[in-house]
């Protein structure tokens, strides 16, 4: 497959010991001439890995917030168009055929795409993923922090794939209950940070009652995305969801507990 000049678009990628994904998302990625990857000292495989690919090219920081992170991996990044990925991302073949076409047109700056979840190897039927926007013109857009993760500030008009790109984390469930902790701190103090522009959104608000987002939440994934006809993938996934609402319920009660609120 003729690759994609190196000026019109490169791949970035951020990697922290993520031996279990890396090879999956780097071999779908040797069509682009540069895949950038931007590395938090990983101590397991993850380098290694990342050496065995002759398109890419490590770079090393520490991590302190994503968008700090992203931005400064942008600012490695020479080509008009970057292709931001997690270290758990597969890109399919329509969505790469899509990318190509979409990276010779000018009017539209950043594409949104959507994802679909595997579990065990496989995808499941619908899941709660929302869309991202992965493909940009560099300097058009900038991250900025949001809670646990990032958010692009879009500076034009924007598009959407209709291909899918697969989400496929394979690290141990110990790694996830990890990050879990962290980000549920994060994402509880912007929950309780005074409200600017129009408000909290919905699903804040059902969070903040600290009791219906578990249920809902469980509700959802198991009938209304329909998570029961994935058998024990799809409970995998809904118990993972159902703890995260459980998890953002707990930080709440102790953080009002701790400012003395009833």
């Amino acid at each position: 497959m003729e690759k994609t000049h190196a000026s019109k678009l490169c791949a970035l990628i951020l990697t922290y010991n993520e031996e279990k994904n890396i090879e999956r998302v780097l071999t779908e990625l040797q069509w682009l001439e540069r895949v950038i990857i931007l590395d938090s000292y990983s101590t397991d495989a993850t380098v290694s890995l990342i050496q065995k690919f002759a398109n890419t090219e490590i770079h090393y920081r520490k991590f302190d917030t994503h968008a700090r992170q992203w931005n400064f991996g942008l600012s490695l990044v020479e080509s008009k168009w970057v292709l931001t990925l997690d270290a758990d991302y597969v890109l399919t073949q329509p969505f790469i055929q899509e990318a190509r076409r979409y990276i010779c047109q000018e009017a539209i700056v950043a594409y949104y795409t959507k994802f679909k979840f595997v579990v065990f190897e496989k995808p499941l039927l619908r899941d709660n993923t929302t869309p991202r926007p992965v493909l940009f013109q560099k300097d058009h857009c900038e991250y900025y922090d949001d809670g646990h993760t990032q958010r692009l500030a879009i500076n034009g008009k924007v598009g959407s794939f209709k291909a899918v790109i697969l989400h496929d984390d394979r690290k141990p469930l110990t790694r996830w209950l990890t990050n879990l902790d962290t980000y549920s701190i994060k994402e509880c103090k912007k929950m309780l940070e005074p409200t600017r522009g129009p408000g909290p959104s919905l699903i804040e608000k059902i969070r903040r009652t600290k009791i219906f987002a578990p249920f809902l939440v469980f509700l959802y994934c198991l009938v209304v995305n329909g998570s029961i006809f994935n058998g024990w993938r799809g409970w995998h996934y809904t118990l993972q969801r159902t703890l995260v609402e459980i998890l953002f319920a707990l930080r709440l009660i102790e953080e009002e507990k701790l400012k003395g609120k009833d």
